[in-house]
């Protein structure tokens, strides 16, 4: 499945966790090379989401709009 169809398809909650791991967790090991703090334009919304990936590959994040987005990976 392409990109193009994996965002029609996928939840605002989906595409964000995705542009997430894209970004800071890079194959091979998936992880990134130190943890990271950072924002990017919401995927629902265009508000503020704020996000973190530990050193183990494991995301959250949060919407600064409310009731939007929100995830945490166990």
């Amino acid at each position: 499945m392409t990109t193009k169809h994996f965002s029609a398809l996928a939840s605002a909650t989906a595409r964000a966790m995705a542009a997430v791991r894209t970004e800071h967790c890079p194959a091979p090991d998936y992880r990134p090379a130190a943890p990271v703090r950072a924002s990017m334009p919401c995927t629902r919304c265009g508000g503020v989401l704020k996000f973190n990936v530990s050193a183990e590959g494991r995301t959250s994040g949060r919407c600064s709009s409310a009731g939007c987005i929100t995830w945490r990976d166990l």
